[in-house]
């Protein structure tokens, strides 16, 4: 499966807090797939949301506490949230990530396009990722870990058993 096509709205060099974990005085950059996964081997871990509880004390710190064995595998590590750019640098300078790269999909369409768009309505989100980790390979998708019970009527209790960073090191070490 090839990954789709394209272009996420990022944020660079906000640097004038605002309070409250906003910050302003950068500028929007578009960066396509093609430049973050071209000839490129990746790491790419999605989760339901930024500042939600499995993805902020197990998934996120996972990859980023073993980040430097990952990179032995790949390139980069990249954590995909349905969440707007603003969020996912506010995020990830709340947790303190400083390897881990974040994307924010903030209209789904990689997502959607990944076939992982899913409706959160008991928890109020909307639709977001299901949680999965994926190696892509050259835009390739060459494995993927997507948690088990995939569904649009949070009917989940929010599983982290195969889209771990340990799940993913097993297998780069295989």
């Amino acid at each position: 499966m090839n990954i789709p096509e394209v272009t996420f709205k990022t944020r660079i060099g906000d640097n004038q807090i605002l309070g409250g974990g906003c910050s302003i005085g950068g500028h929007w950059q578009d960066i396509t797939t093609n430049e973050i996964f071209n000839n490129k081997k990746i790491v790419l871990f999605s989760l339901p949301g930024a500042y939600t509880p499995t993805c902020s004390s197990q998934q996120l710190p996972g990859y980023e506490e073993k980040y430097e064995e990952l990179k032995k595998f790949v390139d980069e590590v990249y954590c995909l949230s349905v969440n707007d750019a603003f969020v996912m640098n506010a995020w990830f300078r709340d947790q303190n990530i400083n390897k881990v790269k974040p994307i924010g999909d903030g209209e789904g369409l990689f997502t959607k396009g990944m076939g992982m768009l899913v409706n959160k309505p008991k928890q109020g989100f909307g639709m977001r990722s299901w949680r999965y980790s994926a190696y892509i390979e050259n835009g390739k998708v060459l494995k993927i870990f997507a948690e088990e019970g995939k569904n649009n009527e949070s009917n989940d209790k929010d599983p982290l058993k195969i889209s771990d960073v340990d799940t993913m090191l097993s297998y780069l070490k295989r």
